[in-house]
């Protein structure tokens, strides 16, 4: 019997596959009680891959990501709505209760990630971001300091990632944690945000690491 299951998003032109090495690469999850679970994105027209179709939860502008990428991109609507089915799915295939469901995803998937768990009904049990970036943000954001301020964030990003611009997960984390400031103690969790020197469009060890620690932390 499962007591925690974890959703993970992979980014553009990837596949499930390509972080099915997650739960290996946690270490103390050959004995824990976890359920991982990768869900494919669609594949549509993707305009930085000159409109040729590719697996992408939406469009994206350009490459690097910046500030000025679109804030509600052309298909972000429609693969909200096919998480929050995936987060119904897993809960009643392993009969858990939506604070046991951590929703994560990398890059575009990390995205996916803060405003899917932030528009979600209820409140989940955690939210990954690994260098991704905010979307909807008028109203991802005051989402995360209201009706979701008691769900715990991980949010970790390479300084040297020239794909989406550490700047953007800074941003996230920091606009994040200022909404849910003055709120009553105790009652709003708090943001974990990690940068890795030298770490590109990745995940190096130290971040799987850090993000394996705050795993065991908020499914205790």
């Amino acid at each position: 019997m499962k007591t925690h299951a974890i959703i993970f998003m992979h980014g553009l032109g990837d596949t499930p596959s390509g972080w099915s090495f997650l739960s290996r690469a946690l270490p103390s999850y050959p004995n824990r009680d976890l359920a991982f679970v990768y869900p494919p994105a669609p594949t549509s027209p993707v305009t930085c891959n000159g409109g040729m179709s590719m697996t992408s939860w939406f469009d994206i502008i350009n490459i690097p990501v910046t500030s000025s990428e679109p804030d509600t991109p052309a298909g972000y609507l429609d693969s909200v709505s096919k998480i929050h089915s995936i987060i119904d799915s897993v809960k009643s295939s392993h009969n858990l209760p939506s604070s046991s469901i951590i929703l994560g995803g990398f890059s575009q998937g990390g995205a996916m990630s803060l405003l899917a768990a932030s528009s979600y009904p209820e409140s989940l049990g955690g939210c990954i971001c690994l260098s991704g970036w905010g979307l909807s943000k008028s109203t991802s954001f005051p989402a995360w300091s209201t009706t979701h301020s008691k769900v715990p964030i991980f949010i970790g990003h390479g300084l040297s990632d020239n794909v989406v611009l550490p700047s953007l997960g800074q941003s996230c984390a920091s606009e994040i944690e200022k909404g849910r400031e003055g709120k009553e103690g105790g009652k709003v969790a708090k943001v974990t945000f990690k940068t890795y020197q030298g770490e590109g469009h990745g995940a190096c060890e130290e971040e799987l690491r850090d993000l394996a620690l705050w795993i065991d932390e908020v499914t205790k």
